[in-house]
Parts: structure tokens; sequence; C-alpha cells
């Protein structure tokens, strides 16, 4: 028999294959599906065929706080979007294609808006754009230029855009730098100019890499809570008011009913993004492994380094704003404190010693469960154990993009009554993370996987081991380095979450998101801001461990 059928059929490898299928079905397929179910019926009624009603998605139709609600997460996503948009593109291309020094350190500084959760940054936005923020000051008093007020639709759209153009900047610079440049140089040598070249030659080739970059920006922005929830007073979008709907009125028919909305833009975003992305696969095929010329004028790389690093500087102020604001003692409306200390630090050691505990517990626990999951959910597709693998795939992927809110509400409706109740525990904050982010262990490990030969694997059985044994002394070993860098991002990325988190926490799990989020609602803006300082310099550390731990640079572990 040939040793990899032997492997394939090896019963622990199907079991293992069937494990990962049925979690997948009870800890995804289930939550969500019952949440689409429960849309369909009045708040507190059975699910049942006699229940079943359109009432919740009539209010789309008769209500004009949910119609405004529509537009305005519509509007303001696609706003976002277009600004995240024409700020990236010139830098990607910049950093492309432009000879300036400090590459690695500007692609590392990219990601630092994505590292930060957005709604920390919202505070920060306060602090120096608000009605006596440090810039608002300036300008009144030095240029005489009143600022639109950061409440309300210019702050959101303001702030998601800043916190999410890096997504743009990341793709397209890579598609700039991987062209092939014979292409170019051809149309340089026939007479074409600078600008035609990037007119007709360019930007055809990197528009499917622009579309993908903008349609991920948009996701995000539609299902993106923090920032709405503090700047946008009365400007209320899709998450806020699924928020409000669980909080305020108890209704999570009608917060089901809003998710199902959030997910079917989310769902119509991925349908023309996996289109282009078939186009983009087409056309970045090259047959060479050169990088694109570099322009070494002295206009183009004066032009670029000021460009660069002053929408660097703009996109990391935020953090340093709050840096700054958490050591401010007294800060009587002048434009910068009258006496600085360490005491917002003090304090928050002191109080907040029980959620910086949940949210290390919470997030150490979602990770190990990633892992397993991630890791053995990977060798079961990657190495064909299971049929349908390509639904494994799609199932596993699709709650890393949905919006964290509609995670939350999910697994409410899920776990809420019946045969498994897990609501007020840490549980269900634990299954919710593990939901949101098993994508990112379950893309390094099937990555991990597919670089090793199945022939080594082989080579293990035809002496006799068995599959537990292979994977054991084997291909763990060999894919270690990879899921323990992608098991760093996950913690990272999870200690600041507060999407999912905001819904289905309790007095006894609170966790640092969650007490920032409650100081910068309740006007505490230094104790939040020590405490988001903290959080920051925690999940850059781990960020920079991850890409040492895999030899990449910070920027590539977010395309």
């Amino acid at each position: 028999m040939n040793p990899l059928s032997r492997r394939s059929a090896d019963p622990t490898a199907l079991l293992v294959g069937a494990v990962a299928v049925a979690a997948a079905l009870v800890l995804l397929v289930y939550p969500i599906g019952r949440a689409s179910l429960v849309a369909f019926v009045r708040n507190g009624a059975d699910i049942a065929f006699a229940n079943l009603t359109f009432l919740n998605f009539e209010r789309f139709f008769i209500s004009a706080s949910y119609q405004r609600a529509f537009w305005n997460s519509l509007w303001s996503g696609a706003l976002s979007t277009a600004l995240a948009t024409a700020l990236a593109l010139p830098m990607a291309y910049a950093v492309a294609r432009v000879a300036i020094p400090f590459r690695s350190l500007i692609m590392a500084m990219s990601v630092v808006p994505l590292i930060s959760p957005p709604f920390i940054g919202s505070y920060a936005w306060i602090m120096m754009l608000g009605n006596n923020g440090i810039i608002t000051q300036l300008l009144r008093a030095y240029v005489g230029i009143d600022l639109p007020s950061i409440y309300g639709p210019f702050g959101v759209v303001f702030a998601l855009a800043m916190g999410y153009f890096p997504y743009v900047f990341l793709v397209v610079q890579g598609a700039l730098a991987g062209g092939d440049p014979h292409v170019e140089e051809a149309a340089r040598v026939m007479g074409a100019s600078r600008w035609r070249i990037i007119r007709t030659i360019t930007i055809p080739a990197v528009l499917p890499s622009v579309a993908a970059g903008m349609l991920i920006v948009f996701i995000k922005a539609i299902g993106d809570f923090g920032v709405p929830s503090i700047l946008g007073g009365e400007f209320q979008v899709l998450p806020t008011l699924i928020y409000y709907q669980i909080h305020g009125f108890h209704n999570l028919s009608a917060a089901s009913a809003i998710a199902m909305v959030n997910v079917a833009l989310t769902l119509a975003a991925l349908w023309l993004l996996a289109r282009i992305n078939r186009r983009r696969a087409h056309a970045t095929l090259t047959g060479t492994s050169r990088a694109s010329a570099r322009l070494t004028g002295t206009g183009a790389r004066i032009w670029a380094n000021a460009y660069t690093w002053a929408l660097i500087f703009v996109a990391v102020l935020p953090q340093i704003a709050i840096l700054f604001a958490s050591f401010a003692e007294e800060w009587p409306g002048t434009l910068l404190p009258t006496r600085y200390g360490f005491s917002h630090y003090f304090s928050v050691a002191g109080y907040l010693t029980q959620p910086i505990y949940n949210s290390l517990v919470l997030s150490g626990a979602a990770t190990a469960v990633c892992v397993v999951f991630g890791a053995v959910s990977a060798y079961a597709v990657v190495r064909n154990k299971i049929v349908g693998r390509w639904a494994v795939d799609a199932i596993i992927m699709l709650p890393f993009v949905l919006p964290g809110l509609v995670v939350g509400v999910a697994y409410l409706t899920a776990f809420n009554d019946g045969w498994l109740v897990l609501t007020g525990t840490g549980s269900i904050i634990v299954l919710a993370y593990f939901t949101r982010r098993v994508a990112f262990i379950f893309r390094s490990a099937s990555s991990a996987i597919g670089r090793i030969d199945p022939k080594i694997e082989e080579a293990s059985t035809i002496c006799g081991a068995g599959w537990g044994t292979t994977m054991r002394r084997v291909t763990a070993p060999l894919i270690v380095p990879g899921v323990f860098a992608g098991a760093i991002l996950v913690f990272a990325t999870l200690i600041g979450e507060i999407s999912a988190t905001v819904l289905l926490y309790s007095a006894r799990w609170k966790t640092v998101s969650i007490s920032i989020y409650e100081f910068v609602l309740g006007g505490e803006l230094y104790r939040a801001s020590a405490l988001g300082t903290v959080v920051t310099a925690m999940t850059l550390v781990l960020i920079l461990v991850a890409s040492r731990l895999v030899g990449r640079n910070m920027a590539d572990m977010f395309k």
C-alpha cells in the first residue's frame, strides 16, 4: 500500500478531522445560525415556524432611527474608505517606488494604528481636536481657524480613516514593489513620459490591489463600534444601534436583525473582494524577481520623505497624545498641563488589578483554544484529511471579518438559554474571542504545514510511526515557530478587544478594554490614557516578539 494512503486512512487523523468539523459547527455555525433565526421572531418568543415574522426587518422601512443608522453606516464607511485610500496611495507609491531611507522603520511604524484599538485613538483625538484640544487651541490662537466639532460624522470618518488607512497602504505597497519592472522599462525606452507610464501601466496593474484594500477598510469601518460610540454623539450607526437594542431595550431579536443586515453588507463586500482577488491572481503573475526601479531624483525624494513621515506622525499622534496625557496631573483648560506626575499610573495599578487580570486570563485561554483548534484544523485541511475542506476554511475565516458586535449577538442568542447557558461567565467571552481570532492561527499553521514536504511524514510512516507519533515528533516541531508567532499576535490583539466584549462581559469578568471605555464615557480621560498606554505598550512588545520569531517585518504580519 502507498504510504500516503496508509497515512490518510489513519483512524486517529480521521477522528481529529471529525472533531475539528464538529467544533466548527458548534462554536461557529450554530451561534450565527441561531442569531439568524432569532432575527425572524419577536423578542422573547420561541423559535418556531408559527412565530416567524419579518417585523424586526420591517423597522428598516418604517423606523427613522433604523434608516438613519443604516445610511449613516454606508456613507460614513464609504467616506472613511475614500479618505483612507487618498491618504494611503501616495505613501504606498513613495515607499515602493522612491529611494527613501529607513524603509523598514516606515513599514513597522505604519502598523501602529492597527495595533492600538481604534477606540483608544478616538479619545486621543478628543484631547487634540476637541473644543479645548491642543490643536484646536493652537489653530484658534495663531491662525484664527475654528475646526469642525470632532463629535459627529466628521470625527467618526476622520478617526476611522486614520485608524484603517494602513490596510490600503500595506496591500498597495506590496503590489507596487512586486510589479514586473520590465513592462515599465519597455514603455520608458519607447519614449513614454513618467506620468503616462503611471496612468497607463502602473495604475491599471495595481487597481485590483487598491480595490481590495478599500474593501477591507470598508468592512472594518461599517463594523466598528468603539469609534462611533465615543465620537458619534447623536450620529448612530448599525453597531451602536445593536448595542442600544441590547443594553437599552434587552431586545435580542431586534439586535439580531440589525446584525444580519450588517452581515449582509459585509458579505456583499467580501463577494466583491473575491471577484477582485480572482482578477488580481492573474494580473500579478511575473517571470522576474527583480524589484521595480526606484526614483532617485532630489525632488521625488524630498516629496516622498516629507509626505510619508508627515502621515506617519499624524497616524501615531493619538498614541503620543495618550502617553503625554497619562502624565498630566493638572490640566485646567490650558494649552498644556501645569503639573506632571505618575499618579494616574498608581491609580490604575491599584484600582484595575482585576480587569487587567481578567484580560490576561481570557485572552490567554482564548489563545490556547485557537492554537489547538487552528493547528489541528489547518492540518486536516492542508493534508486533505476531511471532505469539504473548503467549507471548513470558509467557516473559520468568516467570523474573522464579521463585526465584533455581530459575533457578540450570535453568542448571546446561542448560549443565553437552552442546552448550554454561558451568559455572564468568562467562558462565553473566551469562545467569542476564539471565534474572532482562530483565523490567525489557522492561516499561519496552514502556511507552515504547506511548506513541509509530505515525504518527510511519509518517511516517518514507513518507519512504523503512527499518525500521532509523526505529528508529535516530526510535524509539530516544524510548525511551532509559525504557530507560536500567530499565538502572540492573537493574544496581543485580544488584550484591547472591545466590540464583542461590550455585549458579553459581566461585573465579574470586566476586562481592561471595558475599563478604559468606562473611563472615557465618565470623562476620566487621564486615567484612561494611563491604562491605554499600558495596553498599547504590551501589544507593541508582543507584536515585536512575534515578528522576531518568524523573521518577518511587523507590517507583513498584518497583510
